[in-house]
């Protein structure tokens, strides 16, 4: 599995569009009701989860885990969603979920939060819930495993299951944040996708049911309606409550048994709601959506109704045939895309079977706007380009190896995977009537399929998944298009009647980069005993940082840092946004950035780069087979990189639709705007403008890499699964074999100058592209840089109280808000730069009562409005999330690296949990009473170019 070739706009489409639903496979035998699936199945179930069904109906499923030590996770999952609501209903589904936080028969409201934060779980990252169109689901991550723990969480989801109050006043409080949810969620994408789903499905409940809502019933909807959807779906016979963790198996099911027991089944429950059917036999039809702020975005569909299958080891291998023929078909799309000359963007095949109604074939693809004729030719071509002519043992060929490749790591890391994503994989799994099997099994049925999967094979599951309907063809505009629906049938049309030959036959040349010069020696070896960690020099003067651990079997995480980043001399402002968007996908002397997916296929290794505040940094993750690949890749860039013009032709192809993204949402605004007002100005951060771009050119971004490239120190850091020898030997072979390297690079001190804002009442005003009601309140308070650890980590503490504070104030008391956001910046690199900020989505007409309400709470912390509950409720979390980084190779990844240039680093680890322990009360208070002054703050408001000015 090579990771190198990825997707980028359709990342912000694909959790839309893949929304609940299954994969799709060939019919076998007929659907058999049954408890879990595997027990009508022929696929072998993991012996290590333990399932089971209490007599009122309810499922559960345990599976002990290690990773992370003593850590736990639990969910409650319903097999209903916001496709069961009647239209009095249309929202209640979610904002019930929201009301399992705001009381219970014997939680008070309020309490449930507060609760659970004493016991060092996080609202939000830890405390969770989640409503789609076919389920809702309670999730909690436990940073302990003990007894007392676990048992406040069985008896918070036993209250979530059939206790929750639904007190109409605190239904009424809640309305505000449930509005400001969907305030904050009206998107053009949602907006294209709720389009999307009427086009696709015409006559059923799937366009009208978005878990979200209707603003109207959420205004008014009394209890009533809330108790009836509540009583008749949250049934045992819908849910299964899932625990993974560091944990006995037998007392957890113990412990399960006794608290959901009198959880009572209704003698005859609500039937599954009847959301239509699928058109079988439609005719070939065309769609058209215009928003302003949307993408340019093609989709071609091939929709019949659901054929109901059981999951075996049939239906599994011919699924996995047709999606062999979405991916070879997607890599196509992928070189013609990296040409940097194409009309599209991106674009990506897949199936699926959707809402149990509808069984799915498509093209996504993203288009230049003004280019969206040639884009949607070039998609019906190429799709009927594979149809008719099918694929080539060389395209099968790549996608075998980097399937087999994914497997045998999914089978090499099984023992250590995450208890929360082994949770999230159960219930997933149960929701989709499908068997959890082993990682192992997996690789192992593959194995055996391996002399199966021909092209042959591929070729005729792929043409099954399209032929035999018409296809359903829609395209999202950002352009008023006249008379669209007709121009867009008519290129299709046009399209169709245009020959398309046969795929050529192409060969695999061997990766080019295995050579590098006599291998490199070793000239200093150290040891941190305290910290485990390995310190070797290198004799051309490259240094690394070696940790061996053994959190995530088989795999390891590389990091490269050189020269220095964004503090570099440059030719032009925006060079360093472009240059960290482009070096890798303009590719190396020998070989393209396409070409390097054929080359390296079955290999695990990846490509990251990026210009950082004081490095550019190389990155990936691989495993100890791979790790030799993976370096002579990242000194291959080091020591011949392409500068290949196409790689800069794709981005500015794509920078107008990413800057579209930015200034369609308040949120857009202050990444693409405010970061760099933050700083004076300093063109290094936010968005460039797009004069800025277009004056970069591949001499800009060679001139401002290149020295760095050949001369400066170079810092690599190892951390994972791998022993010291097999570092040095593939360090030895590439980076050690490099001409020696500086002894040292300038600190450019010049470029260590940025300012914040001057102090104002009155908020700047910004404007964004996006519906007239959302705004956003910043406010953003100056503090110091980072050289004073423990203040450093005083300010963190601050703002965690202050979060609570937030979320208290603004969301569970005022209804003001469903998103307060919080972070605290301290500088390395520019001197006394730091700040505190406070950022809310509100209702346009809520500016000013938000402000107010912030800067109640900042002043009120600041004269010392600061309990030791509140400690205690911040703290623990914190304190939880630093035990478990201490199992993480990213965390180590991220302290260590850099070490070398500064060795404070390193103390730093070794003082973080004892600071977050010690610091006081009185500490916090402090902070609060420098840092907190209204008269120091700076605030901007961002709000819709259509809203009147703010009084």
């Amino acid at each position: 599995m090579n990771r190198i070739l990825k997707s980028g706009l359709l990342a912000s489409l694909s959790c839309l569009v893949l929304a609940a639903c299954q994969p799709a496979t060939d019919p076998v035998e007929p659907v058999t009701e049954v408890v879990f699936a595997h027990e009508a199945s022929d696929l072998p179930v993991d012996p290590a989860v333990r399932y089971g069904q209490l007599e009122n109906g309810m499922r559960f499923a345990i599976m002990p885990n290690e990773t992370p030590e003593n850590v736990a996770a639990v969910r409650l999952v319903f097999n209903i969603g916001s496709l069961a609501e009647a239209e009095d209903q249309r929202g209640l589904a979610h904002f019930i979920e929201h009301m399992a936080f705001n009381g219970s028969t014997n939680m008070e409201e309020g309490d449930m939060v507060a609760l659970l934060e004493r016991f060092g779980l996080q609202f939000g990252p830890d405390t969770n819930a989640f409503t789609g169109y076919e389920t809702v689901g309670y999730q909690l991550d436990l940073p302990e495993a003990d007894t007392e723990t676990l048992d406040t969480a069985l008896f918070l989801m036993r209250e979530t299951a059939s206790e929750l109050t639904l007190d109409i006043e605190a239904i009424d409080r809640e309305r505000g944040v449930i509005l400001s949810e969907a305030r904050f969620r009206d998107t053009p994408i949602q907006r294209w996708n709720s389009a999307l789903n009427r086009f696709r499905y015409p006559g059923t409940l799937v366009a009208d049911r978005d878990p979200i809502g209707l603003p109207d019933v959420i205004e008014t909807a009394q209890r009533e309606q809330f108790a009836d959807y509540y009583e008749n779906f949250y049934i045992p016979g819908r849910a299964i409550l899932v625990v993974t963790g560091d944990i006995d198996v037998a007392d957890v099911e113990s412990r399960i048994r006794e608290r959901f027991a009198d959880w009572e089944q209704p003698q005859e429950p609500r039937p599954d709601p009847q959301i239509g059917d699928v058109e079988q036999g439609r005719p070939f039809s065309v769609g058209y959506f215009y928003d302003p702020e949307v993408f340019t975005i093609l989709t071609i569909d091939a929709v019949r109704p659901a054929t109901p299958r059981s999951d075996s080891r049939e239906a599994r291998f011919q699924n996995n045939l047709a999606g062999l023929g979405d991916t070879i078909l997607s890599r196509r799309f992928d070189t013609i895309v990296s040409s940097g000359v194409s009309p599209l963007l991106q674009a990506q095949v897949s199936h699926t079977t959707s809402f149990q109604i509808a069984d799915r074939a498509s093209v996504l693809a993203v288009s230049s706007p003004d280019r969206w004729e040639e884009g949607l030719a070039l998609v019906e071509q190429e799709l009927r380009r594979a149809l008719e002519h099918g694929f080539t043992q060389a395209e099968l060929d790549e996608q075998l190896a980097n399937q087999l490749s994914a497997l045998e790591s999914a089978a090499d890391q099984a023992s250590t995977r995450y208890s929360s994503a082994l949770a999230d994989s159960i219930w997933s799994m149960w929701r989709s009537d499908m068997v959890y099997t082993t990682p192992q099994s997996a690789l192992e049925r593959y194995r055996e399929n391996l002399p199966n999967i021909t092209v042959e094979a591929v070729n005729a599951a792929f043409r099954s998944q399209w032929e035999g309907v018409e296809p359903l063809v829609f395209m999202a505009s950002s352009q008023e298009i006249e008379d669209a629906q007709l121009r867009i049938r008519n290129a299709w049309e046009l399209s169709a009647n245009v020959p398309v030959d046969p795929p050529v036959e192409t060969g695999t040349s061997a990766f080019a980069y295995t050579d590098f010069g006599p291998a490199g020696s070793v000239a200093e070896r150290s040891e941190i005993e305290d910290l485990d960690v390995v310190r070797v020099q290198f004799e051309n003067g490259v240094a690394l940082t070696y940790k061996y651990t053994d959190f995530s079997d088989e795999r390891i995480n590389v990091r490269v840092n050189f020269g220095a980043g964004s503090l570099e001399p440059r030719a032009l402002p925006a060079v360093d946004v472009v240059a960290g968007a482009v070096f890798f996908q303009s590719g190396l002397g020998e070989h393209s950035f396409d070409e390097l997916g054929r080359v390296l296929a079955g290999r695990d290794v990846g490509l990251n780069f990026g210009v950082g505040d004081q490095f550019f940094q190389f990155s990936a993750s691989t495993t100890p087979d791979d790790f030799l690949t993976q370096m002579q890749l990242f000194a291959a860039y080091m020591t011949d990189p392409g500068w290949r013009p196409e790689g800069l032709a794709r981005f500015q192809a794509v920078a107008p639709e990413v800057r579209r993204n930015f200034y369609s949402s308040p949120t857009g605004v202050l990444q693409a705007k405010v970061a760099r007002m933050l700083r004076s100005g300093d063109a290094r951060y936010g968005n460039p403008s797009s004069a800025e771009l277009a004056e970069i050119d591949m001499p800009a971004i060679q001139g401002f890499l290149t020295e760095a490239l050949s001369n400066s120190p170079i810092e690599i850091t190892i951390v994972g699964d791998i022993p010291e020898d097999v570092v040095l030997d593939a360090l030895s072979q590439t980076f050690g074999a490099l001409p020696s390297r500086a002894d040292s690079w300038p600190r450019y001190d010049e470029a260590r100058q940025v300012a914040f804002p001057a102090a104002n009442d009155r908020p700047v005003v910004l404007r964004h592209n996006g519906q007239a009601n959302q705004a956003m309140v910043n406010t953003y308070w100056p503090t110091t840089d980072s050289s004073d650890t423990r203040l450093d980590r005083t300010i963190s503490l601050l703002r965690a109280v202050f979060d609570l504070k937030l979320t208290e104030r603004l969301r569970e008391q005022d209804g003001l808000t469903y998103s307060a956001f919080n972070s605290d910046v301290s500088s390395d690199v520019y001197p006394d730069y730091g700040y505190l900020w406070v950022g809310v989505d509100v209702s346009v007409e809520n500016l000013a009562q938000t402000y107010a309400a912030v800067d109640e709470l900042a002043a009120a912390m600041a004269s010392g409005d600061i309990s030791e509950d509140e400690m205690l409720r911040a703290r623990r979390p914190l304190l939880e999330q630093i035990e478990e980084a201490f199992q993480n190779n990213g965390s180590w990844m991220a302290w260590l690296s850099g070490s070398w240039r500064d060795a404070n680093r390193l103390e730093r680890i070794r003082t973080l949990q004892s600071d977050y322990e010690s610091i006081t009360v009185e500490d916090i208070t402090a902070a609060a009473e420098t840092y907190l002054q209204a008269e120091s703050a700076w605030r901007v408001s961002i709000i819709s170019r259509n809203a009147a000015e703010p009084e």
